[in-house]
């Protein structure tokens, strides 16, 4: 479980001192440290700009190490999140195959959308990916960091826009990269899922050397995962599962007849071939319905390398210049059911060879004779960072600059044709609607479509702290700093499919850019001997929308040394995205209810709006960390949040909500529901509560060994959202994704080279409230063993389990529809193996 604020102050306090690296905690320079006595390592945290002695500050921090990385089994960053309990809505991950980046991950810090979590590597910040996820959320890749190069991952559990501006919204994460490393550590870990598939293999090296005045650190990652396809688990084999999910659009198809004839004029009729268990009504219309389940891939193939070296050079007289790079290469792989024809009817004349009842027509069809839609995603990350750092008197100042870039490269390789080279073939009888085409020759009209995206991010920054004033009680703390960035991105499609001629997918280029500067400062005063208070405030200056001043105020009383009380109270924003603001027309399809019904693969537009305003939010947080004995601690975090004009694209909204939004719902003359244009909007207002609870106890060490148990809970109370003004508020707390409870125990023992560990994850129920539908909780265990064989010195060899009794996810099937599961927050593996040798050379 992560090493957080409520693992006790004074372990926490050891811990962290040692593992301290942040550049701007360096002692003064050697002449000056020889006048003065001995002074503790300070370090900083994520949520100050200020170095400290004392880890546990003013604001909630859950730390996640190395040791607890290892322990968890995971192979990248967000396998690590997907348990955690401060995600109450899960996280956005390659799971969701049917989406834009299906090789990218996000974090969805207390469910607020994974564009509301600010993402920092060591403290700064990184571009956005190109592509927004699910087609509209702008994001930061978390699986485009090496998980062999992170030290450790601070989470920032509160709002922090104070302190580092836009997104900060539901809290921070900061991923601290590994620096001052000695020596060379290399892992190698394999995996399968007890189904025989989605085999895994990831290998890791780490190298570091110290020179003197010189130190070099190097991490390499390498990581292979076979698919596991949706026809392979009970739960997603079928559309046609715990309700009806299939599409309308089949193969045989569905014919509407074009003049005279048998058929009636305009009337959808299924195929006559059409198996009878496959027929789907609609007043007097028939269509023949298809599973397209069994093509789709449910977690993709994917082949990631990251490589991150990070440097550091003493120039002397207190100056130090440092580096980092970064580069990670993606591939993803996934394949979709075979295209369709709609909205491009396909027009089959009397005279035409294989019309069946010699009348005019168009027909709806599935394209098998293509085969599966397959897109490969590739994606290129590259970040450079450049600075130096030194002491000016007695304040100690860093500046930097950086850049970063991510290249995003899809293309369909296979199932993909224009409307028109399909048509050819329809009209000159090779391509037989109603029965075999033995003389088609599929790539006689395949296409390649291609898409291109890049977002780009240049900054630099200086910042200086010192201690500045003395009171009663000890010196009050400044820090200042000044930032400077610009963002860029575009996301271009081929024409032809901007043009709308290629069956199944859809979108329209677009691209964006920001400036922003921001200045910022931070006091941090000791009032008392146990009572210290934090003043901060940012101003931050958009090119695009405006600018924006938010403070923060926090307390940090400790009335007796095993005790510590802690509040803090800000507000917060989070600019439009450049996603958000500049994004052309991407075309998608959704699963919606319409009139209580539920209506799969429905063409949903989204759009961006350049009228967009900013969000703005309101935080407030109150906690204490109790040592109640030295082998045993206990934390508790109350939280409350509000986020004002909150950017949505909702077509399920805008459908129920159909008469405010005159033009964006399309219906046929029978009123059957055609089409959503969603745009950006600033509709919402969201008001949530809750409480974070931790507790860890340690046994004596013994002739057993030690024994450490621990717990870790997220208590959502409320969360209220006003989906317009006027409108009234909803409850989504235990709704729609949102359960009230997520909680992690975990039970470990240690005895010399031996150690052993079990972990509970246990997702709470909730209710889909379109359906009146209860999903269920979902509780799993995970268990590991590890040896370290005294004749193998350096070496250590695991062995572990996840999800040990093969727990399937529950259904949820009016979240989407198929596959009948929260991909946020449930894992369709089952049974998952693993094993792992490590060696410190």
């Amino acid at each position: 479980m992560p090493k957080n604020e409520h693992h006790g102050l004074n372990t926490r306090r050891r811990v962290l001192v040692l593992a301290a690296t942040l550049a701007a905690t360096l002692a003064a320079t050697s002449s000056a440290m020889a006048a003065q006595p001995l002074i503790l390592d300070t370090y900083r945290v994520t949520g100050s700009h200020l170095s400290r002695v004392d880890m546990e500050g003013i604001a909630p921090l859950a730390v996640f190490d190395q040791e607890d990385i290892e322990r968890s089994g995971a192979t990248t960053v967000t396998e690590l999140f997907r348990d955690t309990v401060f995600s109450a809505a899960g996280v956005v991950d390659e799971q969701f195959t049917q989406g834009f980046a299906p090789g990218a991950a996000g974090i969805d810090l207390r469910g607020l959308g994974v564009n509301r979590t600010l993402v920092l590597l060591d403290g700064r910040r990184l571009p956005i990916h190109p592509y927004g996820q699910e087609g509209s959320q702008s994001f930061v890749d978390i699986n485009s960091i090496p998980l062999a190069a992170i030290e450790r991952i601070e989470v920032l559990k509160d709002g922090a826009s104070a302190i580092y501006g836009a997104d900060a919204v539901a809290g921070v994460v900061n991923i601290i990269t590994r620096k001052g490393e000695e020596g060379v550590s290399g892992a190698i870990q394999l995996g399968i899922t007890d189904e025989g598939d989605g085999e895994e293999g990831r290998a890791s090296l780490v190298a570091g050397q110290d020179w003197g005045n010189t130190r070099a650190t190097l991490s390499i990652d390498l990581f292979k995962r076979k698919e596991i396809m949706a026809k392979d688990r009970s739960l997603s084999a079928s559309a046609n599962g715990p309700i009806d999910d299939r599409s309308v659009l089949g193969r045989p198809g569905t014919w509407i007849g074009v003049g005279p004839g048998p058929l009636p004029p305009g009337l959808p009729t299924a195929d006559p071939s059409c198996p009878p268990g496959r027929i789907t009504t609609d007043g007097p219309a028939t269509f023949c319905s298809y599973d397209f389940a069994p093509w789709v891939t449910l977690v993709p193939e994917t082949e990631r390398v990251g490589l991150l070296g990070n440097i550091e050079h003493e120039l002397g007289d207190g100056l130090r210049l440092f580096g980092r790079a970064y580069y990670n290469y993606t591939y993803t792989e996934r394949d979709l059911a075979p295209t369709n024809n709609a909205p491009n009817l396909l027009f089959v004349g009397a005279a035409n060879p294989t019309n069946p009842i010699g009348q005019d027509m168009v027909v709806l069809y599935r394209l098998e004779e293509l085969g599966p839609r397959r897109d490969e995603f590739e994606t290129h990350s590259l970040n450079l960072l450049g600075g130096i750092s030194g002491f000016v008197g007695d304040w100690d100042w860093e500046t930097t600059l950086g850049y970063g870039r991510v290249e995003a490269d899809t293309r369909g390789v296979n199932g993909y044709a224009r409307g028109a080279d399909v048509q050819a073939a329809v009209s000159s009888g090779t391509l037989n609607l109603f029965g075999a085409s033995p003389g088609f020759d599929p790539g006689s009209v395949a296409y390649t479509t291609q898409r291109d995206g890049e977002s780009e991010l240049y900054f630099a920054d200086v910042k200086a702290s010192a201690e500045v004033f003395e009171l009663a009680h000890g010196m009050a703390q400044l820090a200042l700093g000044a930032e400077v960035r610009h963002e860029d991105f575009e996301d271009k499609f081929d024409n032809a499919t901007v043009n709308g001629e290629v069956l199944g997918i859809g979108g329209t280029s677009a691209d964006g850019d920001r400036d922003t500067r921001a200045v910022y400062a931070e006091l941090m005063a000791p009032i008392t001997d146990d009572l210290e208070i934090q003043l901060a405030g940012r101003f931050d200056d958009y090119s695009d929308f405006g600018s924006t001043f938010n403070p923060k105020v926090g307390v940090r009383w400790q009335p007796r040394a095993d005790l510590l009380i802690r509040a803090s109270a800000g507000t917060g924003f989070k600019a439009p995205a450049l996603h958000e603001l500049y994004s052309g027309d991407i075309d998608g399809f959704e699963s919606l209810v319409d009139g209580g019904t539920l209506v799969s693969n429905v063409p949903v537009t989204t759009t961006g709006n350049e009228d967009l305003d900013a969000e703005d939010s309101r935080s407030f947080n109150l906690g204490l960390v109790w040592d109640v004995t030295p082998r045993w601690n206990l934390g508790v975090d109350g939280w409350y949040l509000k986020n004002e004009d909150a950017v949505v694209n909702d077509p399920q909204y805008i459908l129920d909500n159909e008469a405010d939004f005159p033009g964006l719902v399309q219906r046929d003359a029978g009123g059957n529901l055609v089409s959503v244009r969603s745009p950006f909007q600033n509709l919402e207002e969201q008001r949530l509560w809750g409480v974070d609870l931790n507790t860890e106890f340690r046994s004596r060490s013994g002739p057993n060994g030690v024994f450490t148990l621990g717990a870790v809970a997220s208590y959502l109370g409320s969360f209220e959202r006003e989906s317009a003004n006027g409108r009234g508020d909803e409850e989504l707390a235990g709704k729609d994704g949102r359960p009230r409870w997520r909680a992690r125990g975990t039970l470990d023992w240690n005895r010399g080279p031996y150690e052993a560990g079990l972990a509970l994850n246990y997702v709470g129920e909730y209710t889909r409230r379109s359906a009146d539908n209860d999903v269920g909780s979902w509780t799993t265990v995970d268990a590991r063993f590890k040896w370290q064989p005294p004749s193998l010195k350096g070496g250590a060899l695991s062995v572990g389990i996840d999800n040990l009794f093969d727990n399937a996810p529950p259904k949820d099937p009016y979240l989407e529809g198929w596959p009948f599961f929260n991909r946020a927050l449930h894992d369709p593996r089952g049974r998952f193996l693993f094993t792992r040798y490590e060696h410190q050379f």
